[in-house]
């Protein structure tokens, strides 16, 4: 081999060792590259999660704080008497108003009971079923099963003793007539009323009131206004004022 090619063969060698050590440092200056920007974007991943770790604690520590005022907040209020009362379920609704209705009153009445007056008054027509008595308006004698009291208009009428409506009726000579049961087969009967606010059925307690006295119907013009008012027993007519204080 001539000079000349031996200096070619010597140059290309050089070239190519120095071509490889250039290429292994730029490999190796790469692989450590790639291992920092794993390792940073490793860290990064961790800060991240890290943060939001630490924003859902904040969260959770601001939302019990939050709950702990609110609650506080509740007990001062009972306190002060100021909170608004929670409305109670419809069962327990329920089961309260039945706790709270009144009990039905003892209905008891006997041949000794002494019934209350049913409103202030005198007595315009005595009970009489012996003799006939004089019924001005119709201007006629008839036996009376009753006794007629004086009223006004509006005045309240009580109930005489405990009992149970038995009937709610429209009568042509006693308009408006409330009868009630009161034991032991008594029976109450009150005419010429209005506004009568019970129903059959319904309990009324002594002095209870029962209804209002109307205008008289045109079987008591004369009389004026007043309450028609009889008491039976068995269905057979009995003086009521054998029975009132």
């Amino acid at each position: 081999m001539s000079k000349k090619g031996k200096i070619r063969v010597a140059l290309g060698s050089l070239l190519a060792l120095t071509l490889v050590i250039t290429c292994v440092a730029v490999y190796q200056s790469g692989s450590k590259s790639r291992a920092n920007e794993k390792e940073f974007v490793k860290e990064n991943k961790e800060d991240i999660v890290d943060q939001a770790i630490k924003t859902e604690e904040r969260e959770e520590e601001t939302q019990d704080v939050t709950t702990t005022e609110v609650e506080g907040t509740r007990e001062v209020e009972d306190s002060n008497g100021e909170t608004e009362e929670e409305v109670p379920a419809p069962e327990q609704e329920t089961e309260n108003t039945s706790a709270q209705a009144a009990p039905a009153p003892e209905i008891n009445f006997t041949e000794s009971s002494l019934m209350e007056w049913p409103v202030n008054g005198q007595v315009v027509l005595d009970y009489n079923m012996d003799n006939t008595v004089y019924f001005p308006t119709l201007n006629v004698y008839k036996l009376n099963p009753a006794i007629a009291i004086s009223s006004e208009v509006g005045s309240p009428v009580a109930a005489v003793a405990n009992g149970k409506i038995v009937s709610v009726v429209n009568n042509e000579e006693t308009g408006q007539t409330v009868t009630v049961d009161m034991g032991n087969g008594y029976q109450a009967v009150y005419g010429q009323l209005k506004d009568v606010p019970f129903q059959t059925e319904e309990y009324v307690s002594a002095g209870s009131v029962l209804g209002y006295i109307s205008e008289p119907t045109k079987y008591y013009t004369k009389e004026g206004a007043n309450l028609y008012f009889a008491l039976s027993k068995d269905g057979v007519p009995l003086d009521p004022m054998q029975y009132l204080p």
